[in-house]
């Protein structure tokens, strides 16, 4: 089987976006919102290596921190941001030797030198509690300290610092919104230290926040976004710029599901951005890309048949209906990247074919592979279905494929009618045009069967009954039909 190859979405605009968007004058906290899946984590590491001129940039993912106190998290990030500064920017910062003791040194050494796993999970795995006895830490060490002698000697500590302390305040203090500390002070001093040698604005990415406990995104949001006037008049640990990275929808839910439909969520996340929300929109990009992406997952043997190069309609379907769930936020590119390959069960249903012979199943089985289930697929088509009959809704391909291309064949109508049909004329074989009327929908299919497969060929959908002479043409909501004959396969036992 071939390998799904590597597929890069052009992002130059929103690069040159977000950068202008960053460098607003008092722009210090910024909101960037995305839905999940949709590659901002990827996007601002690209961002972060390319805009290196200008920014440093220390990177947080507190979803991580896998415990179970609000005050802890905060003290596992201290952790982390100095790790990074001390690993990373260990030239810039030019310790000093009451800086650090050369076990915590060591431990920075190891994360970001040696590329080990950060001391926090080395703790968390000892205890579920953080503040784990010295020498379970050294215990931790022995075994990757390696050439560490080297690297503490380019850093020139020749004094220990009593860590004991730190480890011990970690297990017994109670972290506050005003906290403070000497760890705090220190790591607000270092990196001073590294804007004042690189010349450049220090920023925070707090990744993934909207993954975390409703208790510790609130609480995160309130710490990064208060200010220290008194201190050192700056945001918390003198960084130029916090970028929270989250979807604010799904903030906004967990808001309101914390404290009330009621409760005004404007005025609550309104102050923690200075200007107004980044809005990480690649859905374009993505859509850009659409076959290559398509063309990269791989079907089943068996349907070979269906192969986007064999069977252009299939194809044309499934790329309108694809660029329709982008477009109404249903679908992301994690989704498509990760689908599986596609197969379909050998079963039969009535006297009808193999449901691998049947291409509107053969299309429910291929977009039940980006979500996992089909009752998961059901209520994205629904929704499909609400928004295409919304005026507010707009979707590029303009039903092109699915209604009608430039052959005049409406494919998805065709694919679905099969089931829209009774079975006495859904299973006749007529390549004459064929009328019926549709109760449900208040209108006429005008059809004719293919001769090779169990699909009916739409030519036309007229108003009401048929009457000679005064056939008026008419559209109906392709996404309304596509998830009533979902939901009579379903019922039919067809989706498995």
């Amino acid at each position: 089987m071939e390998s799904k190859k590597e597929i890069r979405i052009e992002t130059s605009n929103i690069l040159s976006d977000f950068k202008n968007h960053l460098q607003i004058e008092n722009n210090k906290r910024i909101l960037f919102s995305g839905p999940f899946g949709t590659g901002k984590s990827t996007f601002l590491n690209e961002f972060s290596e390319i805009e290196s001129e200008d920014y440093f940039y220390l990177k947080i993912f507190p979803v991580n921190y896998s415990v179970s106190s609000n005050e802890d998290v905060f003290e596992l990030i201290k952790f982390d941001l100095l790790f990074q500064l001390m690993g990373r920017y260990y030239e810039e910062i030019q310790l000093e030797k009451e800086d650090f003791t050369l076990l915590l040194k060591s431990q920075m050494f190891i994360m970001e030198r040696m590329n080990f796993m950060p001391l926090l999970y080395a703790i968390l795995g000892f205890s579920e509690k953080i503040g784990t006895p010295i020498v379970d830490f050294i215990k931790a060490l022995e075994s990757t300290v390696g050439d560490f002698k080297k690297f503490n000697d380019e850093i020139k500590i020749d004094e220990e610092y009593d860590i004991h302390a730190f480890l011990k305040s970690i297990e017994n203090k109670k972290g506050n919104l005003y906290e403070m500390d000497t760890i705090s002070e220190l790591i607000f001093d270092l990196i001073g230290r590294v804007r004042k040698v690189n010349q450049k604005s220090a920023v925070l990415i707090i990744d993934d926040l909207d993954r975390l406990d409703p208790e510790h995104i609130f609480r995160l949001f309130n710490i990064f976004s208060a200010h220290y006037i008194e201190i050192n008049g700056n945001n918390k640990f003198g960084f130029d710029k916090v970028v929270f990275v989250c979807d604010i929808e799904n903030i906004r839910k967990i808001f309101h599901h914390r404290y009330g439909i009621d409760v005004d969520f404007s005025g609550y996340i309104d102050k923690f951005y200075s200007i107004s929300p980044f809005d990480f929109d690649n859905r374009n990009y993505i859509k850009a890309k659409i076959e290559e992406l398509l063309y990269n997952i791989q079907f089943h043997s068996s349907l070979n048949y269906y192969k986007f190069d064999n069977h252009e309609g299939f194809f044309n379907c499934v790329k309108a209906v694809t660029q329709s769930l982008i477009d109404s936020r249903e679908l992301n590119l994690r989704m498509i990247l990760d689908c599986p390959s596609l197969s379909v069960p050998d079963f039969h249903f009535g006297n009808r074919q193999n449901p691998g012979a049947t291409p509107i199943l053969v299309l429910f089985y291929f977009f039940k592979n980006f979500y996992g289930s089909f009752e998961i697929l059901h209520l994205k088509f629904k929704t499909l279905s609400e928004m295409l009959a919304s005026e507010t809704f707009r979707s590029d391909h303009r039903y092109r494929y699915v209604t009608k291309d430039e052959y005049d064949s409406n494919f998805l109508m065709s694919f679905c009618l099969t089931f829209l049909l009774p079975d006495d004329l859904s299973n006749k074989k007529s390549e004459e045009i064929n009328t019926y009327y549709s109760v449900n929908y208040d209108c006429t299919f005008h059809y004719a069967s293919d001769r090779y497969s169990n699909v009916k060929n739409l030519q036309k959908i007229t108003k009401g009954k048929e009457v000679i002479g005064l056939l008026e043409v008419c559209e109906l909501n392709p996404y309304l039909i596509l998830y009533d004959v979902f939901n009579i396969c379903k019922k039919r036992g067809l989706l498995k």
